[in-house]
């Protein structure tokens, strides 16, 4: 006997005690997962749509989990016949805008001048040498916003529109909006939702048909929240009055010039070359964040 067992769309027959993990991994929807499967990086989270009660009850491992998700490499099938459905929370159909309508014709001619520049055979940033120069030198911008991230790449030296793509935010397990992110990383310890973020992102650049270590700058929009998750700040007190994130607290301290941040691809762990800079965009005030922030420049509202 055995149990059918849908994910995504795609189906199988398996045998009871086989993981989630395992039949994700069989249908061609491997979930993230950076602990080998022992339930520890709480990365590989599916979401039972239906016949969750073929399986097991929930671990140790998945108390931090709630509703219908749970960690495939702890779910088994525990029952002999019947069906289970799962999705896994970054598949989906996405609507994403890919055209600029509505925006002002004069908003693309601002001319092109990127920190990143090709100067002889080496690599600058900022007028400092960090390597040698490959055939391409490439940018991408990236939105992390709490349902979708979408992302495109940019020939730096030419302006041009590479490539780019979407992918539903991973981080849903942990509640749809910005207050429900904030609630579940402040009493998780934070860093997972770091994690699953990077990792999401890291799996949609694999895709792109790029050398990625040709890629030499990343920038970051999205609300307060979502940004700082990306960096691996703690949000909790975007979460409470008066709603401040730790760098515009800091700024309002003294302790810095702005509330933007800077990284490497190589301390986010991004599959880009090692010293490329990773920059999110300032925000603006509380929960008005980068995301506006680069709606603004867009729109070339300075002007």
């Amino acid at each position: 006997m055995s149990v059918t067992v849908s994910i995504n769309g795609a189906s199988g027959s398996f045998q009871p005690g086989t993981t989630l993990f395992a039949c994700a991994e069989s249908l061609g929807a491997r979930p993230f997962s950076s602990c080998d499967q022992h339930g520890k990086c709480r990365e590989c989270v599916l979401e039972t749509l239906k016949g969750g009660d073929a399986l097991n009850e929930r671990t140790e491992q998945e108390i931090h989990l709630s509703g219908a998700y749970r960690l495939s490499c702890c779910a088994k099938i525990v029952s002999d016949s019947g069906s289970i459905e799962l999705k896994s929370p970054s598949h989906g159909k996405l609507q994403i805008v890919e055209s600029g309508e509505g925006i002002p014709a004069d908003a693309q001619s601002v001319a092109l001048e990127p920190s990143v520049r090709r100067v002889g055979n080496r690599i600058t940033i900022d007028g400092a040498e960090i390597g040698d120069a490959g055939a391409s030198i490439f940018g991408i911008a990236v939105d992390v916003g709490t349902t979708t991230v979408a992302l495109r790449a940019y020939d730096l030296e030419t302006g041009e529109h590479v490539c780019g793509g979407a992918f539903e935010n991973p981080q849903r397990f942990a509640g749809s909006d910005v207050m429900a992110r904030i609630s579940y990383d402040t009493s998780h310890g934070g860093r997972l939702l770091h994690r699953v973020i990077i990792n999401g992102l890291s799996d949609a650049l694999r895709k792109l048909p790029i050398d990625l270590d040709g890629v030499y700058e990343v920038v970051v929009a999205g609300n307060s929240t979502m940004r700082d998750l990306f960096f691996g700040l703690s949000v909790e007190s975007i979460g409470q009055k008066p709603y401040y994130s730790i760098t515009e607290q800091e700024m309002r301290d003294g302790k810095r010039a702005g509330t933007e941040l800077v990284s490497t691809g190589k301390k986010l762990r991004l599959p880009i070359n090692p010293q490329a800079r990773v920059y999110g965009l300032p925000l603006i005030g509380s929960h008005v964040g980068a995301d506006t922030a680069a709606c603004l420049l867009a729109l070339n509202i300075d002007q």
